[in-house]
């Protein structure tokens, strides 16, 4: 009777060691690495195309090791990346333990709702969380063109000016690296003392009147445009890229001024010998324009009146202008240039003509003379014209 209850504690206790081996291979190895989703967390979303000007993350929520509310990561690029294609540069979790889907460097547009970011556990793929990821812009914004597109003089910056004075033309030159802004004052036009107003297609304009280039001040600035002076401007884009070079060029309407309207030379003999009889320095002629003018003949002679019957020939008349100092470049500003005169000894009688000046500017040389309409050859004035009468007597 005795050996019964013994027999019976024996079983129960095979049993409990049974039950305890059971239990221990049914638990995890405390070895074995966990699908441990509380650290699945991104601290950071580098972009592969653009660098962020910020970043705010939000973690997924989680109860009892499961994912409640996915996370949201908001990140704002800055204007000169326009396209909304991109990519993770870097996955900066432990790769052995989680993946991200997209992959690093898997470009996905991100010009919608957004993109959904899913980290799973290697150990267990059924573990994951989400953050959706979206994209916008901001910080400046980002202009594109670099382009001036106006220029003018306004009157309220300017009191000596009458009214506002728009740029007569700018002029970007194909296949050269410079440009041109052609602005008309009028005559006594103080060209030290303007205030100029720009308009542009930029992100940022800069000025030169020597050396480097500057950045032109948001509310203007008093600019001295008086030869030799120089005064250029260059805009530029968003991303640091540069505009043609544009000079600005102020002179006025009529840049040569006679002395007189009409030349009347003094009597002429026909019988003298000599073909012709010469006049030199006969009258002045002043510039009051802003750049050098060089010595130049007439475009043409109209309104002839020859006393000479169906007399169809060369010119009885001619003239010229010229420049009184050598070694300079041309009659300078506020300086005075001659005229001279040529006269065909033919029949008695009075002659007259209208001597009509082309006068244009050329870019290169920056000076005015009377070359023909070409590239870089601006036709900004206006004709002036010379009336000469001379008296041929026996």
């Amino acid at each position: 009777m005795t050996s019964a209850p013994k027999f019976k504690r024996f079983l129960f206790s095979v049993a409990i060691i049974i039950t305890s081996l059971a239990s221990s291979c049914s638990s995890d190895d405390p070895t074995e690495p966990q699908a441990d989703l509380e650290n699945a967390k991104l601290t950071d979303f580098p972009l592969t195309e653009v660098e962020y000007i910020s970043i705010n993350i939000v973690h997924p929520e989680l109860t009892n090791g499961e994912e409640t509310k996915q996370g949201k990561i908001e990140i704002t690029i800055p204007h000169s990346r326009q396209s909304m294609v991109l990519s993770l540069k870097e996955f900066k979790l432990d790769n052995s333990k989680y993946t991200i889907s997209p992959g690093v460097g898997e470009a996905m547009d991100f010009s919608t709702e957004g993109v959904i970011y899913t980290i799973a556990s290697t150990i267990d793929p059924a573990k994951m969380v989400h953050y959706l990821v979206t994209v916008s812009h901001g910080g400046e914004p980002f202009t594109e063109n670099s382009e001036i597109t106006g220029f003018k003089f306004e009157a309220s910056k300017n009191p000596a000016l009458d009214k506002t004075i728009e740029a007569l033309k700018i002029v970007a030159y194909e296949n050269s690296s410079e440009a041109a802004i052609y602005v008309i004052v009028p005559v006594g036009t103080d060209f030290s003392n303007l205030t100029p107003t720009i308009t542009y297609d930029a992100a940022e304009v800069k000025y030169r009147t020597d050396g480097e280039f500057k950045t032109y001040p948001t509310n203007g600035m008093a600019v001295d445009f008086k030869y030799p002076k120089r005064f250029s401007i260059q805009a530029e884009n968003s991303n640091g890229v540069k505009s043609k070079i544009y000079h600005v060029i102020v002179d006025v309407k009529d840049p040569i001024r006679f002395e007189k309207t009409t030349l009347v030379t003094p009597e002429i003999k026909t019988g003298d010998g000599s073909a012709f009889e010469y006049f030199f320095t006969i009258m002045t002629w002043t510039n009051q324009g802003n750049h050098p003018i060089t010595g130049m003949s007439p475009d043409h002679y109209k309104d002839r009146v020859y006393p000479i019957p169906e007399y169809d020939g060369n010119n009885i008349i001619t003239t010229s202008l010229s420049n009184p100092v050598g070694g300079t470049p041309g009659v300078l500003p506020g300086e005075m240039g001659q005229v001279d005169v040529k006269v065909r000894r033919v029949t008695a009688g009075l002659f007259s003509t209208t001597a009509v000046f082309n006068v244009t500017f050329s870019f290169d040389s920056q000076k005015i003379s009377f070359w023909p309409k070409d590239d870089r050859i601006e036709d900004l004035f206006e004709s002036p014209s010379l009336i000469i009468n001379s008296t041929l007597k026996e």
